[in-house]
């Protein structure tokens, strides 16, 4: 299941999104890259260049900025 998540999210590498975690934490960045080791994503901060890791586990719902379109 999360080979599968992980292959789906590639093709939105680079593009701008809003990250939900189970938490309720909002995340707003770019998808700069998909860790498979650590099973999670790098999001940067458009705003200040930080980067931050969320793993996969932590995923409620991911939605594209461009369209507004919910991709998890």
């Amino acid at each position: 299941m999360e080979k599968d998540i992980m292959y789906y999210l590639e093709r939105y590498q680079g593009e701008a999104v809003v990250v939900r975690d189970w938490n309720g934490n909002v995340y707003w960045g770019e998808i700069e890259w998909i860790d498979r080791r650590r099973g999670g994503i790098f999001l940067r901060n458009r705003f200040n260049r930080r980067r931050f890791f969320i793993p996969f586990f932590l995923l409620a719902s991911i939605i594209l900025l461009r369209n507004r379109r919910r991709i998890f």
